[in-house]
């Protein structure tokens, strides 16, 4: 029993719906068997109390006691409870929005005829739908329905008057312009992942031109995501990222949580190669998000904050000089990580602290006392040994550990190639570092020339640092 359909939704359940579910059977309307609600009371209390396995001989017994085991007839039960509580849930979900309860209004009473019930429904419809604040795609597609439904009535008292099938087509077009942007950005956005897969966008570059031809730029939800697009496709045209930062700080009440949440991770990761290029701008823009992000709780995911926000949120305080405020960032939200990464994610994103205000000491206890199972926290725990044996003259512990990590990337074939050469050329040029002459202009200035002509790399204004400190 514990694998049906029936235990799985009922685990996914909230006390809340477990009470509005237990008062749902007792209506003759909706159940009118006792062995059902006898079934559901069983099986909500073991339950509540933890129990993993759940078999249906033992609710026979709790259900039809001293009876011999029917597994046809506990079947038929099993049923009979999963078929009213899905309709519970259906009814609960277009009776919790006033939009979706009018439009189902507006359909029943058009096709029963009832004129007047109908334009009551349907004007508290678009009431409801103009006055809630989203202007995402479930204000598009339900304004769509409400003028479609609309046009239907109309054409059904005369066919000889007008009619408002223009608004009808523009609340459609309005709906498939931004749905096709938003999957487009979504596909760029897996495809950068999961290299192997290619997409095919249709009628994308038409929607793009129509869009910016046609002002549809007005409407908030087409706007963000044709931004979004066209920042990803077009990373040297700052001025699209422009537009979408400024909508992300100044718009998001049109959006639900998790849109939100998919923008900011959107601008975010058009931040991080413009970062990587040592863009100091990029950086305060990138913690700015962060800052907000996490402030407002829409960078958490089920009251947690996983360890890869933690630390790049870290990271990018880092970057701008937020010193003080990445302290009190770590010490206010690392109970919110995961109980098994927190130690791990707290120790790397404090070493990291105290390198950057150049407490080597402490940076160095923090990364040699634990070991990292995530590639890249090591990479960068290496990366930041190798820096503080370098400035503290430890030259023998800088070029094992140089070797060490050529080790490492060589065999990390999952790494991203173009991180992999960055770092591979660090290690190129750390070693050129080590053994320049530091009483030569003409040596240094031909060192200085490499490491800005160098790309990709890794730690370039590190570098450039040493060779004019030295």
């Amino acid at each position: 029993m514990q694998k049906s359909v029936l235990v799985e939704i009922l685990r996914s359940l909230d006390r809340k719906e477990m009470r509005g579910i237990h008062k749902w059977l007792q209506s003759p309307a909706h159940n009118q068997r006792q062995d059902v609600i006898r079934l559901f009371d069983y099986l909500g209390k073991h339950l509540s109390d933890g129990e993993e396995s759940l078999e249906k001989e033992q609710a026979w017994k709790a259900i039809f006691s001293g009876q011999a085991y029917d597994d046809a007839f506990m079947r038929q039960v099993m049923y009979f409870l999963l078929k009213a509580i899905e309709e519970y849930l259906v009814f609960t979900y277009y009776t919790s929005d006033g939009i979706r309860y009018q439009l189902a209004l507006s359909r029943i009473y058009r096709r029963r005829k009832l004129d007047k019930a109908y334009k009551q429904a349907h004007r508290l419809g678009m009431d409801k739908l103009h006055q809630q604040p989203l202007r995402n795609d479930f204000y598009l597609l339900n304004k769509f329905f409400l003028e479609q439904i609309e046009y239907e009535h109309q054409m059904n008292i005369s066919q000889n008057g007008p009619v408002n099938l223009q608004e009808t087509a523009d609340a459609l077009e309005k709906w498939f312009l931004e749905e096709r942007l938003r999957i487009s950005k979504d596909m760029l956005a897996h495809q950068s992942i999961y290299q192997k897969i290619h997409y095919n966008h249709g009628l994308l570059d038409t929607v793009l031109s129509y869009v910016d031809k046609k002002d549809m730029l007005q409407e908030p939800a087409i706007a963000v995501y044709y931004y979004a697009y066209m920042a990803f496709t077009n990373p040297n045209e700052e001025s699209y990222f422009d537009e979408l930062e400024h909508r992300i700080h100044t718009q998001m009440e049109y959006f639900n949580r998790l849109e939100v949440r998919t923008l900011y991770l959107a601008a975010l990761n058009y931040c991080v190669p413009k970062i990587n290029q040592g863009s100091l701008d990029f950086a305060r823009r990138a913690f700015k998000l962060y800052k907000r992000g996490v402030e407002t709780n829409i960078l958490m995911e089920n009251e947690t904050l996983s360890r890869y926000t933690f630390l790049n949120t870290v990271s990018s305080a880092l970057k701008v000089g937020e010193f003080d405020w990445a302290e009190h960032f770590i010490e206010r939200y690392q109970p919110l990580l995961e109980e098994k990464q927190r130690k791990g994610t707290v120790n790397f994103s404090l070493s990291r602290l105290y390198f950057e205000k150049g407490d080597y000491d402490k940076a160095q206890r923090y990364l040699v006392e634990f070991e990292y199972d995530d590639m890249l926290q090591n990479i960068v725990a290496k990366n930041m040994l190798l820096r503080i044996y370098y400035e503290q003259d430890e030259y023998d512990a800088f070029e094992s550990l140089l070797e060490s990590l050529r080790i490492y990337l060589q065999r990390k074939e999952a790494l991203d190639p173009t991180r992999k050469t960055a770092y591979k050329n660090m290690i190129s040029l750390m070693k050129k570092l080590l053994h320049l002459n530091i009483y030569s202009k003409a040596q240094k200035e031909k060192y200085r020339e490499l490491v800005l002509q160098t790309n990709p790399l890794a730690e370039r204004e590190w570098l450039l640092k040493q060779v004019d400190g030295k």
